[in-house]
């Protein structure tokens, strides 16, 4: 899969991986791709060829083995996905933007690139928060007083109100060490990080115990990759967070807050909601707020986004309650629209100036 000359990808033979074929046949990625996806892959064998894992499959890749060595970290760029095998570039570090976040190390990259950070921690309160969490997939039972404590801890009041929108996003891990310095907004709204108030350090109790370490590990890996692309955006004068919300009966939204250079200046910023579960199915909603020049009010545009046939009637009906709504924080509902999911999960996955932070690769 990764090509230093743009050439195709050859098979991958005779290596027991889930994902290979161990045949003569082509090895095509099991998620679709997308031109100018950014994607890493890690060395697991030099010889007798070079393969290269990623998250999907694992490559024989047409580049020097003896430049490269067990364990590397490689990132790549996808120039034909259309062609069978797809042609992909390998990035060398000076093809990367500037980033001190970057120059750290290798580790840190592979955080900040990461598509879909959020997800191994989706699929685990998905899979755990409705049933508790005596079995994490493993033989180990899960003592009931963590299990009563994370339920206790995923839920939201009745009635929310703003504060309690801003304490998910302090308690979801993202601020979790500057929570643990005095004088800092984040401390001073919720206190210090604890298993009680703040879902990384819940993680990391229930990796305390024993049989659980291998299972909390991809939960906090995850956790760590929203906390760098938050930093990477910060330092590059822009604003990315990505936070899971308890939503309804023990289910969650996925909440994305992004506001680059351009919309810093214009005073806007974009806000999408995701949700998948057994009732609502798949609901996108995307929301741009502008901010008026000198006043403290500001306009929206609402895009509601899903394949389900009750969708479009019931924002319909329901715009003026949710201008009214809207009002009472001064925000002037603009524009609302419905429309259907697109049927593209790897561009809502893999869009690489939403995996990049817009730092402009």
């Amino acid at each position: 899969m990764i090509n230093s000359v743009l050439g195709p990808l050859l098979p991958s033979n005779g290596l027991a991986r889930p994902a290979v074929n161990l045949g003569k046949g082509t090895v095509m990625p099991l998620t679709t791709l997308t031109k100018g996806q950014l994607m890493e892959g890690v060395v697991v064998q030099l010889q007798p060829r070079l393969l290269v894992e990623t998250p999907a499959n694992i490559f024989s890749a047409a580049a020097n083995a003896g430049a490269h060595k067990l364990g590397e970290r490689l990132l790549f760029k996808v120039v034909d996905p259309d062609s069978r095998p797809p042609r992909l570039e390998l990035l060398r570090p000076g093809q990367l933007a500037r980033s001190s976040v970057l120059e750290q190390n290798v580790f840190l990259r592979s955080l900040l690139y990461r598509p879909d950070s959020l997800a191994p921690l989706q699929k685990w309160l998905s899979g755990h928060l409705s049933v508790g969490l005596s079995n994490l997939g493993s033989k180990t039972k899960m003592p009931t007083a963590l299990s009563a404590l994370l339920n206790e801890f995923w839920q939201l009041p009745s009635n929310p109100k703003a504060l309690d929108i801003k304490k998910t996003l302090l308690m979801s891990g993202l601020f979790s060490e500057s929570r643990g310095h005095e004088k800092t907004r984040a401390r001073s709204i919720v206190g210090p990080a604890k298993p009680n108030n703040d879902l990384k350090s819940l993680l990391q109790l229930v990796a305390l115990e024993e049989g659980f370490d291998h299972e909390t590990k991809p939960l906090l890996e995850a956790l760590h990759s929203s906390q760098i692309k938050a930093l990477n955006a910060l330092v590059n004068n822009q604003v990315y967070y990505q936070w899971l919300m308890p939503w309804f009966d023990q289910q969650y939204l996925m909440i994305t807050l992004q506001q680059n250079e351009q919309q810093l200046s214009q005073k806007k910023w974009s806000i999408s909601l995701a949700h998948q579960g057994p009732e609502l199915g798949n609901l996108q909603i995307n929301l741009l707020l502008t901010q008026a020049v000198d006043t403290k009010e500001a306009t929206a545009s609402l895009h509601f986004a899903s394949n389900t046939l009750w969708l479009a009637p019931l924002v319909n009906s329901s715009k003026q309650q949710l201008n009214r709504a809207l009002q009472t924080h001064g925000i002037h509902l603009q524009h609302v629209s419905v429309g259907p999911l697109e049927d593209n999960d790897a561009k809502d996955r893999h869009n690489p100036a939403h995996a990049i932070l817009d730092v402009h690769v």
